[in-house]
């Protein structure tokens, strides 16, 4: 099959569901222009704040909440479910002693995909799982917090 036949194909697909693109048996999810332009522009604003190398940074800093108003704007149902999961999590949490013998396991932040893999693109060297960083994140940013004691 030529390149421009599959490129008509998806567009007769993309008429009936246009959030996916099938190429054989393969599918994919289409990326909103929106999302395109606010990555665009969020590298611009990284670059613009001379390109910080932590969220601690007063430049750092601003970049972050950025990130977190972006993801807020474009995915507004994705942020309601995650903000209330935190809470529920919050106000349902286990005591220490009960996580320890319950083998559950416990974060002490938890940070959406989409902003955990900007992070990752904007502070490379940055390790967000790490205790000390863990620490700093949910002090700045209480919405990451996924522990009442520490």
């Amino acid at each position: 099959m030529k390149h421009t036949a599959i490129q008509e194909e998806n567009a007769k697909k993309a008429k009936k569901n246009p959030n996916v693109i099938k190429v054989g048996k393969d599918t994919y999810d289409v990326i909103s222009p929106e999302a395109v332009l606010a990555s665009r522009w969020l590298i611009d604003a990284w670059d613009k704040l001379g390109r910080p190398k932590t969220p601690f940074t007063q430049s750092g800093q601003k970049l972050m909440d950025i990130i977190i108003a972006v993801w807020e704007d474009l995915y507004p149902i994705e942020s309601k479910i995650w903000h209330n999961e935190r809470r529920d999590h919050l106000k349902n949490e286990m005591t220490i002693t009960q996580q320890v013998y319950g083998h559950t396991g416990r974060s002490l932040a938890s940070y959406p995909m989409p902003i955990f893999k900007m992070m990752r693109v904007v502070f490379p060297d940055f390790k967000p799982a790490e205790r000390k960083n863990c620490m700093s994140m949910v002090k700045k940013w209480p919405m990451f917090k996924m522990v009442n004691k520490v």
